[in-house]
């Protein structure tokens, strides 16, 4: 039961979690006042009770002391109460300020139950004996002048019962505390969802969360899922019209091109040309990244060494494959393998050469990595990597081409469907970029 608190309160920062210390703290509160109420209940009952056997022990006593009994330790005295009459009072031993305390509760309860007694000299008093445990001693004058003294063995002390008291109440106690947290997690499962679902608005296709619970949580699912499709309809919206945008602008770029032909002298032309073919290679890479927002797939069964190498026919000469032979997997072939394009394609343009592995058995499923031989990243350029129409230092130095649009186009393509993309410089220079492909559920 512990492991499963703990468990459940691996997240501390949490709500549940938060609610689930809360429980927690009310339990233990309820546990110590628990305990100092058994505590305080059964040192009174254990002075009560023993109170009454010593009061009718002290009465009838005191009636066997006036007939002059001659056997009267031998009548008086019991396996757990020995009694006899003295001439001269016993000495009485030093005593602690809480025996002292404990002994005149228990002789305040004496009186009160045996009235009699109330004028009769007492004094009680508490002693260890050599082979452990406590006998309660006292003494009490008698009318005509001796002593009654009396010792009662094996005083109780009052933990033993309280302790099984405050056992049942813990084990309650700990089954009540499990229950609850088994029961908040419950309550927070929805919750959870919610979260999870929260990360992928705009990053993903929009997928409904079905939401279950209590009706204020039911209410907040139903209305996260119209901000999500609300969301999700502004972005593909905007995309669209950028798309649309951009497609339009190639028409007067058609024109100006075919105008170029025409214009003297040939420096000016190709000053011209380039610029239109710079300018129309910008609007397709914006229309392919604006299009990674809002494309759709089907998963299918898709052979990974065949496709890597299908892509890496582009560049024959600058990348090599290692990996398996074959490895089918169900994945977003599209998406994918238009992922790989730009990433090789960005790998082959700043390192020159570029290499593409496949690891078959990762932790996390296959793993396609494509590392290239170039400058590396800067902390600042890594941190700003995903980053739209963001280029390093080093590929603006270098005449590489390109608009800072392939690595994001990538990131959108994967994510979109579930996979995972990561960037990072290798070990003695380059960069590396780890594909888990998006795997079909």
């Amino acid at each position: 039961m512990t492991m499963t608190v703990s468990k459940v309160l691996g997240r501390s920062r949490g709500f549940v979690a938060r609610s689930i210390w809360v429980v927690v703290a009310i339990v233990l509160v309820q546990l110590s006042a628990s305990v100092a109420f058994y505590s305080a209940i059964d040192r009174q009952t254990l002075r009560e009770d023993h109170a009454r056997r010593i009061a009718e022990m002290l009465v009838v006593g005191q009636r066997v002391a006036r007939l002059a009994q001659a056997d009267f330790d031998k009548v008086m005295t019991s396996h757990y109460l020995e009694a006899k009459v003295v001439v001269l009072p016993p000495e009485w031993p030093p005593i602690t300020r809480v025996q002292m305390a404990e002994a005149n509760a228990i002789a305040d309860y004496v009186r009160h139950w045996e009235p009699d007694l109330a004028q009769r000299s007492m004094r009680l008093w508490s002693e260890t004996r050599p082979a452990g445990g406590r006998d309660l001693v006292g003494v009490m004058g008698l009318e005509d002048g001796r002593w009654l003294t009396f010792r009662s063995r094996n005083f109780p002390r009052p933990w033993p019962i309280a302790l099984r008291a405050v056992a049942t109440t813990l084990v309650f106690s700990l089954a009540c505390l499990a229950l609850g947290a088994y029961a908040l997690r419950q309550l927070g499962e929805p919750l959870r969802r919610l979260t999870e679902a929260s990360r992928q608005v705009g990053a993903a296709p929009p997928s409904p969360v079905v939401v279950e619970g209590p009706n204020d949580i039911v209410e907040l699912g139903r209305a996260f899922n119209d901000m999500q499709r609300r969301i999700a309809g502004l972005i593909e919206d905007q995309a669209r019209a950028m798309e649309a945008l951009s497609h339009d602008l190639r028409t007067p770029l058609a024109r100006l091109s075919l105008a170029a032909d025409y214009i003297e002298p040939d420096d000016i032309k190709a000053l011209v040309a380039d610029n239109v073919g710079e300018l129309d290679a910008m609007l397709k890479s914006l229309s392919d990244w604006l299009r990674a927002q809002h494309s759709a797939s089907t998963a299918e069964v898709v052979d990974l060494p065949a496709l890597i190498q299908g892509v890496m026919v582009r560049w024959p000469d600058a990348v090599r494959y290692e990996g398996a032979k074959s490895l089918e997997v169900t994945t977003h072939r599209g998406p994918l393998e238009q992922a790989l394009i730009r990433l090789i394609d960005n790998a082959v343009r700043f390192g020159g050469k570029a290499k593409v592995r496949l690891v078959a058995e990762g932790l996390e499923g296959p793993v396609i990595e494509v590392l290239d031989h170039g400058p590396g990243l800067t902390a600042d350029a890594m941190a700003r990597i995903y980053e739209p129409f963001f280029r390093g230092d080093a590929a603006r130095a270098r005449d590489t081409g390109g608009f800072g649009l392939g690595i994001p186009t990538a990131e959108r393509l994967i994510k979109r469907f579930g996979g995972r993309l990561v960037i990072g410089n290798r070990e003695g220079g380059g960069v590396s970029a780890q594909v888990w492909p998006p795997m079909a559920v």
